[in-house]
């Protein structure tokens, strides 16, 4: 496939994948979807920042005025947010449709990833399933920020690719890794672990001899962590000063933990799920946010800890309902109390449910042709093993669509071939330079 088809086909992957966001958007949110919970915290921090309060508690400055400095939710997508406002975009409604642009930019970027993986073919593939992917749809056109991080992991994964299949190894594409894992920090916190579990290990190039230059190794490690120092060193510089607290995460951690770990969430229909009533249960009076955060981190750890016999149990059922494969009715309903769409989250499960086998397919099939897929399969590991200590929900495998997503499309290109049995079409799934 030549440069001209493979931009052609990313350019009509872009155009379909934007039509089918703003009709999300206008269909199914737009006057349909109340304004709350992440999605009015977002909106509301992004409003005070542009209004020149700072980045404050959203809630007690909204209603009492208060401005109290806060560090429960990453800053970027919020910063997005600011900025829509002080160009016009101040209301939530009109914010939605900047989805429309980091759903268009995340299909580019996939469309690459899938080239660098397999070839073009599987890059244009991948560029079309994204764009008619009901899950990412919703995603994208939703004031919450997993569309941008879905944006990042894919940018870090397209990277580490694109470093190793260039011989000459330019440290330049692990840099810009480490800035896409940076401002994923800054958009989900849990993006931290792709540098210890995704581009140390991607450092780490045999010569041709077999023999590894360590010395070498701990230099490409040093330049892909400066992008992520210089992302989140800011942000936890601002924290320190205005908190009094070294934090370079959020301290959203305590919430998270406390609403996961209480009865409600360890047995019966809700078990694996996350309540905020267990959460606000938690007495945090007269502590500031960081230790109220410590407070509830606290409190949920007492509680694993005094119901050991439920934790394989609870473990289990947090994977399977992020994977959607339990309870998958109720599961649905408690993520469109999150602020999306009830039937448009049964037409994502659907597209799940078709790509994830597809995605399985299509690793065997680039295993047998000796393509490099172990980057694809960390994230996807990152994130169950995340939720077996958080809870069940389909939003917290967006790290691992991107992968899922390629290597569908690998699975798709090798059935096309296989249908048109074309020579032609033989060549466009192809083993990169970086293959091993």
């Amino acid at each position: 496939m030549s440069d001209r088809t493979f931009w052609s086909g990313t350019a009509g992957a872009v155009g379909v994948g934007v039509i089918a966001r703003a009709i999300y958007i206008v269909t199914a949110a737009l006057g349909r979807i109340e304004l709350f919970g992440d999605a009015e915290t977002y909106h509301l921090l992004g409003r005070h920042l542009a209004g020149g309060a700072g980045y404050v508690r959203p809630r007690e400055y909204a209603d009492l005025g208060i401005s109290v400095p806060t560090a429960e939710f990453p800053p970027l997508y919020p910063s997005v947010l600011a900025f829509a406002d002080l160009v016009g975009l101040d209301n939530a409604d009109d914010q939605r449709f900047l989805g429309c642009l980091v759903g268009a930019a995340s299909i580019v970027v996939v469309a690459l990833l899938g080239r660098a993986v397999a070839g073009a073919a599987v890059g244009v593939i991948a560029a079309g399933l994204l764009a008619v992917y009901p899950q990412m749809i919703v995603f994208d056109g939703s004031l919450v920020s997993e569309g941008w991080y879905f944006l990042f992991v894919a940018l870090t994964l397209w990277c580490v690719y694109e470093f190793r299949s260039d011989r000459q190894r330019p440290l330049w594409w692990l840099a810009a890794a480490g800035a896409a894992v940076g401002l994923g920090v800054l958009t989900r916190s849990e993006a931290i672990v792709l540098l210890p579990a995704l581009l140390v290990p991607a450092a780490l190039v045999r010569a041709e001899d077999g023999a590894i230059d360590w010395r070498t190794w701990g230099r490409r490690v040093g330049v892909a962590s400066i992008g992520v120092v210089v992302c989140v060193g800011g942000w936890t510089i601002r924290n320190a000063v205005s908190l009094d607290h070294i934090q370079p995460f959020t301290n959203n951690s305590g919430t998270l933990l406390a609403g996961a770990n209480c009865e409600r969430t360890y047995r019966g229909e809700q078990a694996g799920l996350w309540r905020i009533d267990c959460a606000l249960a938690v007495d945090v009076a007269g502590l500031d946010e960081t230790d109220a955060a410590a407070q509830r981190r606290s409190a949920a750890i007492d509680f694993a800890v005094d119901n050991p016999e439920r934790l394989p149990a609870v473990a289990t059922l947090r994977v399977l309902r992020t994977a959607g494969v339990w309870d998958v009715r109720t599961q649905l309903f408690y993520e469109s109390l999150e602020g999306r769409n009830y039937q448009w989250l049964w037409a994502g499960w659907i597209g799940w449910i078709v790509l994830a086998p597809a995605a399985v397919v299509g690793g065997a099939l680039a295993r047998r042709r000796r393509i490099t897929i172990w980057p694809l399969v960390v994230p996807v590991g990152m994130v169950f093993a995340l939720v077996v200590f958080t809870y069940g929900n389909q939003r917290f495998r967006v790290a691992a669509e991107p992968s899922v997503i390629v290597l569908a499309a690998v699975a798709a290109a090798a059935g096309l071939r296989r249908m048109r049995s074309s020579p032609e079409l033989e060549a466009q799934v192809q083993e990169p330079a970086g293959s091993s």
